[in-house]
């Protein structure tokens, strides 16, 4: 069946500058917020367009996530999101909207506007302040724990639902107890990334190696899993995996793990562009077209995502041939491989941290079983 869940690029300012940044934001300071709005506003029919042909390639069911990326998403102002939101909503579109945010422009009228929509909220925090504002920053070098927590404590006061992306690096990475106390004492559910490279460049300093990512990756595990709240404190990223192992689906419910993520994934920005993702947005080599001048599907069954959707035909007889665990992982991210390797057709460079990490939960799983058992 055919079926994708785009990811919108809604600008790619922000007023943050993560030292770890994948999309480059820290590199300017200074934010013209009007210009930003006009701009976006401007371009708000071809993106009705895009929705409009989104939906129609996806045949209306299952409904249709659209993700809302940036930059910082929420630099678009309230009025431009209601025109969108309304869109969506008169045309009775089956479509669940999404926006990853940085969570510091959070406001009581956007938490209206989310709640009046349903919109799902993702945001990012890496722990508790000693250690997410060492890297997680205000442009004037400020740290945003402050900010972003406070605005967390509204969402969820408003009942909307909210989870974190924690992104281990150098920083962090020797820190997983307490981040996950803090997680865990705040009641807020989080998935785990590690950093990764870009075309931007990321600061040597702060990446860490599979092995590092491996072993914080599973001490997180073993907290949560020998957690007796666990049941009540669900990490999405561990359920899936454990579900995975009873019963494997094509990918594990992230685009890293996707059987075949250039099917199931399209990035889109206000130019009518599109790309197989944003870490690949800009890359010439991997430009599909833009649909001012052709259909969504036809761009879709174009030359370049008809051959990235190969990759997974190309790994399982090369690199990933006779793997044990190619079943729950697919190689990895291409395009990971492609930053790593200049080659998008190669396995993830994490490969070895995923077999250590899927290994240990593995084991941690069947043990617990047994045990029951028993």
């Amino acid at each position: 069946m055919k079926h994708i869940s785009p990811i919108i690029g809604t600008t790619d300012k922000c007023n943050m500058a993560c030292k770890y940044c994948y999309a480059g934001c820290m590199r300017e300071n200074f934010l013209d917020v009007r210009k930003i709005n006009e701009n976006f506003k401007a371009k708000i029919p071809l993106l009705f367009k895009f929705i409009d042909e989104v939906v129609s390639y996806n045949k209306l069911t299952p409904p249709t996530n659209l993700f809302f990326h940036g930059g910082e998403p929420l630099l678009i102002s309230l009025e431009n999101w209601r025109t969108i939101f309304n869109y969506i909503k008169e045309k009775k579109y089956p479509i669940i909207t999404h926006i990853q945010t940085n969570a510091t422009l959070i406001n009581d009228d956007f938490i209206n506007l989310f709640k009046e929509f349903k919109v799902k909220i993702g945001a990012s925090l890496d722990g508790p302040v000693s250690i997410n504002d060492q890297t997680r920053i205000f442009k004037d070098g400020g740290g945003t724990f402050s900010t972003v927590f406070k605005n967390l404590q509204k969402l969820r006061h408003a009942g909307i639902e909210v989870g974190c992306l924690l992104t281990l690096n150098k920083t962090n990475v020797g820190n997983t107890k307490a981040i996950y106390t803090f997680f865990k004492e705040n009641n807020i559910p989080f998935n785990v990334r590690t950093i990764f490279e870009t075309r931007y460049g990321v600061p040597k300093e702060l990446l860490i190696t599979p092995q590092e990512f491996a072993k914080a990756f599973c001490e997180l595990f073993d907290l949560w899993f020998d957690d007796s709240d666990a049941p009540t404190f669900l990490i999405n990223d561990f359920v899936t995996m454990i579900a995975q192992f009873i019963k494997p689906i094509e990918g594990m419910g992230v685009c890293t793990f996707a059987k075949n993520c250039a099917k199931n994934f399209v990035y889109f920005d206000l130019e009518g562009n599109l790309w197989p993702c944003a870490t690949l947005y800009g890359e010439d080599a991997f430009f599909y077209g833009n649909i001012q001048k052709n259909t969504l599907e036809e761009i879709l069954n174009g030359p370049i995502p008809r051959q990235l959707q190969k990759r997974w035909e190309i790994l399982s007889k090369a690199d990933c041939k006779n793997c044990e665990f190619a079943k729950w992982c697919y190689g990895g991210c291409g395009s990971r491989a492609y930053r790593y390797y200049g080659d998008y057709f190669k396995k993830d460079p994490f490969c070895e941290a995923y077999k250590v990490i899927f290994r240990h939960v593995y084991e941690r799983v069947k043990s617990s079983f047994k045990d029951e058992v028993d």
